[in-house]
């Protein structure tokens, strides 16, 4: 039995939402095990560069907690990967990151990506600064953001799902993108891709759901990230947040 831990980039508990927690059960295989860990602390959505930062200790706090309580691999349910790099260096199991994943598949099914996420600006910094960091910045068509914000796709999926249809249309016809990849984790229970893959003609990349196929295929084979690529940060004395106090023992405390 294959034991996941899913665990939040915010401070909102999402599996609150019955439609996100049968999501989730759809696309995990039966007799799996799947955690819920939530940061203790956090903004309710992750949608700019500050953000990430003000709610990475908390993540990782919950990767320290899903080694420590012998899971089998990680998902951080972000399409922006927070603290991906600092989650491997701290975890013995897979993490995987829904961007880097969606992003690296996209290039086995086209040779040219756009990116449709949520609004605004600081969110499409954010996913750029992910292309450039991956080094796919060559590869990348563009990114495109709704008229919405993450925390209003729940109450309007219907208008989500048009806009998704119309930027992709417009990176397609406009700027050369053959695959589209979602760059936000919440609109993977919220919308219907396949009437609008019809449409377009090319696969529109759910990262959730990439990110935790990969996650069942890194743990049924028994591979791992490089602990030459991440290698165990150095042990030291902290001055310890008092909310955090204990949480980094394991790994990081002399």
């Amino acid at each position: 039995m294959v034991r996941l831990a899913l665990i939040g980039a915010t401070g909102i508990d999402w599996w609150e939402d019955p439609k996100k927690m049968t999501f989730v059960l759809k696309h995990v295989p039966g007799g799996s095990e799947v955690g819920n860990l939530t940061p203790r602390h956090g903004t309710h959505s992750v949608e700019s560069l500050t953000d990430e930062a003000y709610n990475a200790p908390f993540i990782l706090e919950q990767v320290v907690r899903a080694n420590r309580e012998q899971y089998d691999v990680i998902v951080i349910d972000c399409a922006c990967d927070p603290i991906l790099e600092a989650a491997r260096e701290v975890s013995k199991i897979p993490v995987v990151g829904p961007r880097n994943t969606a992003l690296h598949l996209a290039l086995t099914l086209g040779t040219r990506f756009g990116v449709v996420t949520v609004q605004g600006q600081s969110l499409k910094r954010c996913i750029e600064h992910g292309i450039r960091k991956e080094g796919l910045e060559p590869f990348c068509a563009g990114v495109r953001y709704l008229k919405m914000p993450v925390l209003d796709i729940s109450k309007r999926p219907k208008d989500a799902q048009k806009e998704i249809l119309l930027e992709s249309k417009e990176l397609i016809q406009n700027h050369g993108a053959d695959v589209i990849v979602l760059g936000c984790t919440a609109l993977s229970h919220e919308v219907d891709l396949e009437p609008v893959m019809n449409e377009l003609g090319v696969p529109i990349i759910d990262p959730w759901v990439v990110a935790v196929k990969t996650a069942f295929m890194l743990a049924e084979t028994g591979l791992t990230h490089s602990k030459v690529a991440y290698p165990d940060p150095p042990r030291k004395k902290i001055n310890e947040a008092p909310s955090l106090k204990g949480s980094f023992d394991d790994v990081l405390k002399e």
